[in-house]
Order: structure tokens, then C-alpha cells, then sequence
């Protein structure tokens, strides 16, 4: 109950949901009818006990106030709450109101006599006035101040009278009053919150299949034309290109922009050919509705796109252009039911900060584009000289992958998992690092995009798994590995039985692997990768989601598949004691996670301030560099093994 006061600071009349309003409007009349077969049966218990004159004039009240309030309600259009600005505001006032108005003939008859009938009488009468406390409760609850203040005006009055007035033989029906008004209150903020949370996910959805109609529309089919999408071909635009360049228009200048849909590989493999080409129809629509009209955008091939923008000529209004092009691609799709997120990277060449010719600037597009992918993709990059270097740095990335597993350059890190409270090690999550034979040790940000544009993901993330699994053998038998698996892996049909020969090969019981994924990978996952995991899972290996709260669909995953973990994304561990609604997020999933029975690790811990405070939220586990950071396999095994020291000195 100590939320209850703030939670209605937060949620003021102004902006009391529309939805709300209306949900109440439609069942008020059946409401009502209640409302006066209650009435009725207060009459006919009561007749020959309260007085007729009073009786009566009570029920006049009350019939003519459930009369006026039904029929006032029915007679309500569904878009009235939709006329004015203000129309909500004042239609809560009033629901106020006609909540107050509609307690007090239940308020009068139980404080005037209460104390003053026989007992079997004072019992119907009392279970009445607190029925139609709880009932009037739930029917208000989408406005939750007229809500509150109709279960106040029943049950305050009578609490006061068994107290004060009728002194120690209603004491307890008193206390029974006050916690059942309390009760009440605590159901009203809770049903109200679960209204609200429902009404922001129907118009999310709302919001998608709008912003899809509205980026269907036809083209005119030309020789020209890209026969899946829709817009310019390859042909059209080195024409269009062509004609700039030779100073057959009347742009002095423009700029093209070179676009790479992010992920869209791990789409069309793993959801099918079919999805793939919708995506990329409705990727083109997106893309013509963000340009100018007197813009051309072509499909060059796959996934990629190119646009020209003439009398395009400074960087400000190009990035700026490329900014909407990477919101508007970062949406997610709707395709046959399914939510689809992809993302863009976008590069830019602008004809007036060089003398390359057409060609050139097409491929100056194609590195900045590259560029943009490199920096972690979903953005861009206007084109520099110093990323002629960079695309020669790419090429011998892209040289030395095809041979680091047959050489054995790549080896795992591992960085330690610990319980918060006596930060004892409970497992690890492993980590790839690439030993490149000349640039030395290199992060995964420096390689795996790469190695998924080459197609050769999914044999690197096969090598984690039996050399995670072959490493975690040799630990404790109470230490969990954990490894993260990427959408390409998700998407393969045969993840599962890699991941049975991986167990079997090396011994590692199911029990002791854990598989995090991320919702990226669920987004773009079919049922039958939903099957997958639940193989895994019924295999006894654990699963858990990884970067837990930055998505959108998050809560309809955990309902819809039972995982065991929850891991809470860096970015709201690093806002804790800084920003409210982090420690609200964190505080919500660490609630939410222990309704569902998984347990949670809070991820990137880094200073003890954040230590502290995510005990006190009561989250189990976490893992950063203030409790450790990545170690090599031998590292590892040091450190395990002064685990082992301690425990054998403590328990001698």
C-alpha cells in the first residue's frame, strides 16, 4: 500500500486513457441492474425491520440513482470520449462524482443501522454494504481515484462507527473493515496498472500494422523497375548516375546513399524465402517514403539499396536524410503475424567533396556504408579518405577468417557469474577473442559482423559450443557455462544436434549449460525454432534472455516460453541511483522474474555503488568488471582452483 499514494500522482486526470473511460461507459447499464437488485433485496430483507418511511425513502434514492447513472451510460456514443481534448478529464470528474453519489445510499444504510438491528439481520446488511463496496470497486477500477474514493465512502464511515461509536463489541468487525478497504485499494492500483499496460500493448500493435498500410503503396511497373519491390533497378540508377556525371542535368551537385539491411540474412535463411522477400518489400516502401519525391531509389541487388539525392550538397542536410532512413528501417516489420526487427546501415558519398567519377562514388558509398557497420550497425557514416584504409583493414579480416578455425586462432574468455550476497562464482559466460596472426588479440565487434556477412557465422559459433562445453567439463560440477547464441544459430536446423553431440562428446551434463538468446533472435525465429529451444530445454539445459528490457516484446516471450534466467541489460545497471525509472525497471523484473521462477543476473556491474544497490533490490546474480573480468581458459582454471583452496581451508 506505500505505492498507492505516488501511483495516482503519477497518473493525474490529464492523462486518464480515453480507453478507460469508454471501457467503463459500456459496463456501467448491466452494472446498474446489479446495483438494483440489490436494492431490491435490501428491501425485501429489511422490510419490518428499518422502518417503512426510511426504507422507502432509501430505496427511491437508490433506484432513482442506478436509473439515472445506467441510463445516462447507455446512452453514450463509443467516440464521445474522442470529441474534445478536455473530454476525458471531465468525463473522469464525473465518474468521480457518480462513484460518490452512487456509495452513499450504501454508506447510510449501513452506518445508521449497523448496532441497531438484530444480529442475522446485521449480517446480510453488512455483507451487502461490503459486497457492493468490492463490486463497484471492480467496476470502476479503470478509473482507479473513483474507484478509491467509492470503496472509501462505504467502508471509512463504517470502520468510524464500529470504533468510535459502538465501542469494543465492533472492534473487530472494524479491523475487518480497514483491512478489507485496504485490500480493495491494493486490488484497484493493480488492476489499474494491468489495464493500462494492455491498452499500451493494443495500440503498439495498432501503431505497426498502421504504419504498414500506410507504406503500402502500388507502383507503376516500367522497364526499370525492380520487379519485387517495386522501386528503381540496378539498370536505372547507373543511368540516372551516368547522367549526372556527365553533366547532362541541371543539379550542379548530389549525393548517393548506399543502404544494407542488418540481419536480413539471418531472416531470409531462417524464416524463409518468402518472409525474406516481403521484408524487403516493405524494407523498399519504408525507404521511398523517407526521401524526397524528386529522389530515385533503387534496389541494387539482395539486400541492398542506393538512392540518388540531386542538389543534395552538404553534409548536415545528408545525414539528415540518412538519419530518417535508419529510424524509419529500425521499426519493426509485421509479415504473416510475425515481428520482424532488422535495422539499416547507410552510407553516404557527396559528389561535391570529390572529383571521383560515377563509379567511384558509388563505391565510396559502399565503404562509408561499410563503415556504419563496423561502428555497430543501425546508422551511418558520410564517406572519408581514411576508409580506403579501412576497407583494405576489412578485406584482411575477411582473408584471415577464412582459415582462423582450421589454424586454431580463435579462444574463449570467460567471465565469472557470481551470487551478489557472498559473491561465490556460480558460473561463467564465455566469450570469443580472435588471435589474429599479425593484429594480435581482437574483440568479437571487430570480426562477427564480418564473419556474418561471409556466411561463415554459424561454423565460429559451432566451434564455442564444443570448446565451451569441453573447457566446462574439466570445472566443478557446480559451476554453469554459459553461451550466447546468435539468431543465425537459432535459425539452423540442426542447433540441436550440435549441441546433443557437443554434451555427449565431452561429458558436460545438460544441466550444467546454459544457452542465452537475445530478442532479436526470437524476433526472427518460426515455430519451429520455438520448438528447438524447447528440446533444449526439456534436454535439461538452461535458458535464459540475454539484454532482458531493451526490446519491445520482451514480457510476451517470458509468457510465452518458460525460460529459467533473466539477464537485465547494462544500460539500465549503469543508470541505477542516477535515474528513477532504471531502479524501477530493475526493481519490476526482479519481481516479475520471481513470479515466474527464473532467476536473474544483472549484467555490467562496475562500481560498488551498483553492487549495493542491486542487493538491496534483492536481484541473486551478477557479473561486470567489479566482480570480474573476462579470463583466458588458463586464468580461468587459477582462479577455480583458488576457489578450490579456500573452500578445502574453510571447511578444515
Amino acid at each position: 500500500m506505500a505505492n498507492f499514494p505516488s501511483y495516482f500522482r503519477q497518473a493525474k486526470w490529464a492523462h486518464v486513457h480515453r480507453d478507460q473511460l469508454a471501457s467503463l461507459a459500456r459496463a456501467t447499464p448491466a452494472a446498474m441492474v446489479g446495483y438494483a437488485v440489490n436494492t431490491a433485496i435490501a428491501i425485501f430483507e429489511f422490510h419490518g425491520v428499518i422502518p417503512d418511511a426510511q426504507l422507502f425513502a432509501w430505496a427511491a434514492c437508490s433506484f432513482g440513482l442506478s436509473a439515472y447513472v445506467g441510463v445516462r451510460a447507455a446512452r453514450i456514443r463509443p467516440t464521445a470520449f474522442d470529441a474534445a481534448k478536455g473530454s476525458p478529464v471531465r468525463s473522469a470528474r464525473k465518474a468521480l462524482l457518480f462513484g460518490v453519489l452512487l456509495a452513499l445510499p450504501w454508506t447510510v444504510l449501513a452506518t445508521e443501522w449497523v448496532g441497531s438491528v438484530e444480529s442475522s439481520s446485521e449480517v446480510v446488511l453488512i455483507a451487502l454494504c461490503v459486497g457492493m463496496a468490492a463490486s463497484g470497486s471492480v467496476l470502476l477500477a479503470p478509473v482507479p481515484a473513483a474507484a478509491a474514493a467509492y470503496a472509501a465512502t462505504i467502508l471509512l464511515p463504517l470502520v468510524f462507527k464500529c470504533l468510535i461509536v459502538l465501542g469494543a463489541d465492533y472492534v473487530a468487525l472494524g479491523a475487518l473493515a480497514i483491512s478489507f478497504l485496504a485490500f480493495l485499494l491494493a486490488l484497484i492500483v493493480t488492476n489499474a496498472r494491468m489495464f493500462i499496460e494492455r491498452l499500451r500493448a493494443v495500440n503498439q500493435l495498432k501503431n505497426s500494422f498502421d504504419a504498414l498500410s500506410e507504406a503500402r503503396e502500388e507502383t507503376e511497373r516500367m522497364a526499370m523497375t525492380d520487379g519485387l519491390t517495386g522501386v528503381a533497378n540496378r539498370r536505372a540508377f547507373i543511368t540516372l548516375l551516368n547522367v549526372l556525371d556527365g553533366g547532362y542535368s541541371q543539379s550542379s551537385c548530389y549525393s548517393v546513399f548506399y543502404l544494407d539491411l542488418d540481419r536480413f540474412k539471418a531472416v531470409n535463411d531462417g524464416l524463409g524465402h518468402a518472409i525474406g522477400d516481403s521484408v524487403l518489400s516493405a524494407a523498399a516502401r519504408r525507404i521511398q517514403n523517407s526521401v524526397r519525391q524528386e529522389d530515385l531509389v533503387a534496389r541494387l541487388g539482395g539486400d541492398e539499396f542506393a538512392i540518388i539525392a540531386q542538389d543534395l550538397c552538404d553534409r548536415p542536410a545528408a545525414g539528415a536524410l540518412a538519419q530518417r532512413l535508419v529510424t524509419a528501417l529500425a521499426e519493426p516489420f509485421q509479415i504473416d503475424g510475425q515481428q520482424i526487427r532488422i535495422g539499416a546501415s547507410v552510407g553516404v558519398a557527396i559528389s561535391s567533396e570529390s572529383d571521383a567519377g560515377s563509379d567511384q562514388l558509388l563505391k565510396q558509398a559502399d565503404l562509408a556504408m561499410y563503415a556504419a557497420k563496423d561502428a555497430g550497425r543501425g546508422g551511418y557514416c558520410v564517406f572519408e579518405a581514411d576508409m580506403l584504409r579501412l576497407a583494405e583493414e576489412r578485406r584482411t579480416i575477411e582473408a584471415g577468417l577464412n582459415s582462423a578455425i582450421a589454424n586454431g586462432e580463435f579462444e574463449l574468455y570467460y567471465q565469472p557469474i557470481r551470487r551478489l550476497t557472498s559473491q561465490a562464482i556460480t558460473g561463467f559466460e564465455c566469450l570469443i577473442r580472435w588471435r589474429h596472426p599479425s593484429k594480435g588479440l581482437l574483440p568479437p565487434a571487430q570480426f562477427l559482423s564480418v564473419a556474418d556477412d561471409m556466411g561463415i557465422a554459424d561454423e565460429i559459433g559451432g566451434w564455442v559450443i564444443s570448446e565451451a562445453c569441453r573447457q566446462a567439463a574439466r570445472w566443478p560440477s557446480d559451476l554453469v557455462i554459459g553461451i550466447n547464441l546468435s539468431p543465425l544459430q537459432i535459425a539452423s536446423g540442426d542447433v540441436v544436434g550440435h549441441i546433443e553431440h557437443a554434451l555427449r562428446t565431452t561429458g558436460l551434463p545438460a544441466r550444467r549449460l546454459e544457452l542465452e538468446i537475445t530478442e532479436t533472435s526470437l524476433l526472427q525465429s518460426n515455430p519451429e525454432t520455438i520448438d528447438s529451444l524447447r528440446r533444449l530445454k526439456d534436454m535439461g539445459i538452461s535458458i535464459a534472455m540475454d539484454d532482458f528490457g531493451t526490446g519491445y516484446s520482451s514480457l510476451s516471450y517470458l509468457v510465452s516460453f518458460p525460460f529459467n534466467r533473466i539477464k537485465i541489460d547494462r544500460l539500465f545497471i549503469s543508470q541505477l541511483n542516477r535515474s528513477r525509472q532504471s531502479d524501477l525497471v530493475v526493481r519490476s523484473i526482479a519481481q516479475l522474474a520471481k513470479n515466474l521462477n527464473c532467476s536473474v543476473v544483472a549484467e555490467g556491474i562496475e562500481t560498488p555503488e551498483q553492487l549495493q544497490r542491486l542487493r538491496s533490490l534483492n536481484i541473486s546474480h551478477g557479473q561486470g568488471f567489479l566482480l570480474g573480468k573476462p579470463l583466458s581458459a588458463v586464468e580461468t582454471t587459477e582462479l577455480l582452483a583458488v576457489r578450490e583452496s579456500t573452500d578445502l581451508a574453510q571447511s578444515a
